[in-house]
């Protein structure tokens, strides 16, 4: 005859809290309801204030709709500057460079460029007068000589209003400069 032994009441215990711990879980976890968002009564035809940022148009009328659209169109391509030049210039002294800089036609502002050789735009190395629309640099000088190598830097395209004064637009790009 064979002995049984007898069993730890503590395990079974364990056992029977564990499984009820489990199935309180699921049945929580699967008759959770989703919460709706919080909805508003517009009865009174009132628009609730979104939070949108300054300047923004909010309207249900259609014509008043594509007028909106139409300025931001036309404000869009006055305001939108399109760059025009090659990644990389070239020198075999240091200063002197070749490469391609221009204000494209489509521009409708005066451009200046002005190159940083460290991130911080804190090392300007060259500044261009200002370039008409249509126009382009192919040559430039540096105001230091750069060793032998590449060097990575930082050019600013900016557009000026017809004031000279007032920055239009700017856009920060990278460049490889190549000294021989």
């Amino acid at each position: 005859m064979t002995e049984k032994k007898a069993q730890n009441p503590l395990v079974w215990v364990l056992v029977i809290v564990l499984v009820v711990v489990v199935a309180a879980a699921a049945v929580i976890f699967f008759n959770r309801q989703p919460q709706a968002p919080p909805t508003e009564d517009l009865t009174d035809g009132n628009v609730p204030m979104l939070g949108y940022a300054e300047g923004t148009t909010v309207t249900r009328d259609e014509n008043a709709l594509q007028d909106a659209v139409d300025k931001m169109a036309e404000k869009l391509e006055k305001g939108s500057m399109m760059l025009e030049y090659e990644g990389d210039a070239y020198s075999s002294d240091g200063e002197n460079f070749t490469g391609y800089l221009a204000n494209a036609a489509e521009n409708s502002y005066d451009m200046y460029f002005d190159m940083y050789a460290d991130s911080g735009l804190k090392d300007e190395i060259f500044l261009s007068g200002l370039v008409p629309p249509g126009k382009a640099l192919e040559k430039f000088k540096t105001t230091r000589k750069l060793e032998k190598g590449d060097h990575t830097v930082y050019m600013a395209f900016t557009t000026v209003e017809d004031d000279h004064a007032t920055i239009h637009s700017q856009i920060m790009v990278t460049m490889t400069l190549h000294v021989k």
